[in-house]
């Protein structure tokens, strides 16, 4: 289905004055083509959209069994969506500002432990492009859009060395500082030798720090999963509990368990509220009920 017109002009306000994140973008997209899908089987225009309109169509969306977190995107979209109408005078009232949204159950982030972390860095040791990412990844706990997507131009060079900090672009083009440890600072020259080394396919000339299949393309996030997929049988950890997200989860996780402090935890990991940022707590609650019980005079009656 093609979007309406002011469903275009919203997307690319989107982009073009709030700085959302392309990925954001079309998901916005999506949610419209279905809603504006919706309107077409009812028979409705967008200036005939009342509040009642829009709660047929959530309850619509109820009966597809949809997760509240898709619910809960949908009805965002929807109120900006018709936030702006309302701004481009096109109609008169926002219909959706008393929509509820639902409340989003607080899943626990999945994560590694830190043995085995170390096999997938042990086990990444024969390839030194995937070997670099892993360690920058977990030095940096990045988003997998951000490492995959990272311009060779952001390397800058200290004397012999390299500078221990990546300035990053995270969601809304928020820029923020994602440092590097030692054993990343090693491998990225490493791997940069033998990038500047390397003519095959013009990688070494290529304006991304990873390059895909093709130099002027950086290699994608589907990419970066499968090698990661194949990465985590060779170190014998079962597949479905690793991908990029599960690597940031572990950097977070494995801060906050050794006492980083949780507003530093945010600038980290570049959330823009720290309730986000605080899903990781149940993790370190956990933790620390499973020490009381083990270590708690009481607890051996």
């Amino acid at each position: 289905m093609i979007l309406t017109v002011k469903s275009s002009d919203f997307l690319i306000k989107l982009q073009t004055e709030d700085g959302l994140a392309l990925n954001t973008i079309a998901a916005y997209g999506k949610d419209l083509e279905l809603f504006e899908k919706f309107l077409d089987v009812e028979k409705l225009t967008l200036k005939q959209v009342t509040t009642k309109v829009l709660k047929d169509y959530l309850f619509a969306l109820h009966q597809q069994k949809l997760k509240a977190t898709s619910v809960a995107r949908k009805i965002s979209c929807l109120k900006n969506f018709f936030k702006f109408l309302v701004n481009e005078n096109f109609i008169k009232n926002n219909p959706a500002t008393n929509l509820q949204t639902p409340k989003r159950e607080a899943k626990i982030p999945k994560f590694l432990s830190e043995e085995e972390i170390f096999k997938l860095l042990s086990a990444a040791e024969s390839d030194l492009k995937l070997s670099c990412m892993l360690e920058i990844l977990y030095a940096a706990g990045l988003r997998v859009t951000e490492l995959v997507s990272l311009p060779v131009s952001l390397i800058q060079r200290e004397g012999e060395t390299l500078r221990n900090y990546l300035l990053v672009k995270g969601k809304g083009g928020k820029e923020r500082i994602a440092p590097l440890n030692k054993a990343a600072i090693v491998k990225l020259l490493e791997y940069l030798k033998e990038r500047e080394d390397s003519q095959e396919n013009s990688q070494g000339n290529s304006f991304w720090l990873f390059p895909g299949n093709s130099p002027s393309k950086h290699l994608t996030r589907q990419g970066f999963h499968k090698m990661l997929k194949g990465l985590a049988r060779k170190a014998k950890i079962d597949p479905e509990r690793v991908h990029p997200h599960v690597i940031r989860h572990s950097f977070a996780t494995h801060l906050l368990n050794s006492g980083v402090d949780l507003r530093v935890l945010q600038e980290l990991l570049g959330h823009s509220d720290i309730s986000t940022t605080e899903i990781y707590t149940h993790i370190l609650d956990s933790k620390l009920r499973d020490l009381v019980f083990a270590h708690h005079p009481l607890s051996k009656i």
